[in-house]
């Protein structure tokens, strides 16, 4: 055993293993902090080049054996300095505008060590912990991570990452993105997101009516709970399609899944607004469907869950006439015009709702804690819960109006547009380039919820290069 082995293994053993690796890193930092890039910690590729060794003479001979209580005397000086983070990861405004609104989120737990390169040309390494993933269809993704030297959540675009291991294994990684979506599909958060946003429309109808319905204290604040509560996740869990996406899970997560449905329907705060946008897209038209029409289905069988959930209520004939009215009646009669005052008030109680969910997982410290309180906390995202209330009534309306074709892009910064005007300036600058992100997430889910799907063509490209949106999918789905 030589002296620098020695010396490592006293301070592991009086200061602890993850001590040793802080002044460790201070040490190296500090020591080739000046010196050419061959030199330095890292490279491009992920490997490290060390200098040539410097030894410290110990008695008569530089490689002499020395006694571990004594090694200590033979180590180099090192000043503690504070570990300073590197400079966070900017995101190019121009670049951001180019990219398609549209993106497809997924979650996904991975660690990784990747080279991160901003737009100045500075490459830092970072050890990240991976837990939401926007692609986009141009190929590109952005990966929302929590930076473990920051202490904070950051986003990396995949074409500034310039290498990537895995934290534990070390061993590069050279296909991220098929590495994450591989990941995501036995990921249980990601197969409950997957559930509620096939479902959106069905759960909010249905805690509307079950607390506006119902006459228990419990329902005063639109919350739905108790006996109902329990009945809504049957109910939700047992479709057919919701079936096929547990399928893809081991059945050892099924009770995993369905725990994280449970709480995120017990989170859920209904509305008026996003009331009325469900009961838009999925109200019958003036179109005539056939008798296998998916979407007629779905509806008879919300109302026929609803009257059977509101058994023994004094209120359950006026909650199923309702229903019928708005789900199945052709004509115009839900009222096109959002009461902004209504909004108002119920939209800034969204806000502070979601302001404490950001405050809740921030002053965690455990990892995995920090991991289920943040997702906790997007589920009641505004930014996204808006986007989807907005894109499904601007379709709906598209619909109405026999506005059956119209360019994806343009209708897509309308609703942009929308959303940003329910936001101060402030409130806005605080999201960032996340608002984007999740305005484009919340556009995903009010195209699934609305009946439109990619495989569908229900958008396309044209010869030119133009993005187009397709209503007839929807109606001959």
């Amino acid at each position: 055993m030589n002296l620098g082995t020695a010396a490592r293994n006293v301070l592991k053993k009086v200061f602890g293993e993850s001590f040793y690796r802080q002044l460790r890193d201070v040490y190296r930092s500090s020591r080739y902090a000046n010196k050419g890039r061959r030199e330095g910690r890292f490279t491009g590729d992920l490997t490290y080049e060390a200098p040539e060794p410097q030894w410290k003479e110990v008695g008569a001979s530089t490689y002499k054996w020395v006694p571990p209580e004594k090694a200590q005397e033979a180590l180099p000086e090192v000043v503690l300095q504070p570990r300073v983070a590197p400079k966070d990861p900017e995101t190019d405004f121009n670049e951001e505008q180019k990219r398609p609104l549209l993106c497809e989120k997924f979650l996904v737990q991975d660690r990784l060590l990747i080279d991160y390169v901003d737009k100045s040309g500075i490459t830092t390494r970072r050890e990240v912990r991976i837990e939401e993933v926007y692609a986009y269809d141009d190929g590109v993704y952005v990966l929302r991570a929590w930076c473990l030297l920051r202490k904070g959540y950051r986003t990396f675009v995949s074409t500034r990452i310039k290498g990537c291991r895995d934290t534990f294994s070390k061993e590069m990684v050279f296909d991220l993105l098929s590495r994450l979506k591989k990941r995501s599909q036995s990921d249980p958060g990601n197969v409950a997101q997957e559930i509620l946003d096939y479902m959106n429309n069905e759960i909010v109808i249905s805690i509307y009516s079950l607390t506006n319905y119902s006459t228990g204290k419990g329902y005063e604040k639109r919350f739905v709970s108790g006996k109902k509560k329990n009945v809504l996740i049957d109910w939700v869990l047992e479709q057919s399609n919701v079936q096929s996406m547990l399928g893809s899970l081991d059945t050892d997560k099924h009770s995993e899944v369905e725990d994280l449905v449970r709480e995120s329907i017990g989170d859920i705060k209904v509305t008026q607004s996003s009331y009325e946008s469900c009961a838009r897209s999925m109200k019958r038209t003036r179109y005539v469907f056939s008798n296998d029409d998916a979407l007629e289905v779905k509806r008879q069988h919300l109302i026929l869950f609803v009257k059977k959930a509101l058994e023994g209520e004094a209120a359950r004939e006026t909650a199923v006439t309702r229903l019928k009215e708005d789900l199945l009646d052709p004509s115009f009669r839900l009222g096109k015009e959002v009461d902004s005052d209504l909004f108002g008030k119920e939209f800034s109680k969204v806000k502070k709702d979601s302001k404490k969910a950001e405050k809740k997982y921030r002053r965690k410290r455990k990892p995995e804690v920090v991991s289920k309180q943040y997702r906790r906390y997007e589920r009641g995202e505004p930014v996204r819960l808006l986007a989807i209330e907005v894109a499904q009534r601007n379709l709906q309306q598209c619909l109405d109006d026999d506005r059956l074709l119209f360019g994806k892009d343009e209708f897509e910064d309308c609703v942009m547009r929308e959303v940003e005007f329910a936001f101060t300036e402030k409130e806005l600058k605080k999201a960032g380039e996340m608002f984007r992100k999740r305005c484009g997430a919340g556009l995903s889910t009010a195209y699934c919820a609305f009946g439109l799907r990619k495989e569908n063509r229900s958008w396309f490209t044209d010869s030119t290069g133009k993005s187009w949106l397709n209503l007839k999918t929807r109606i001959s789905a």
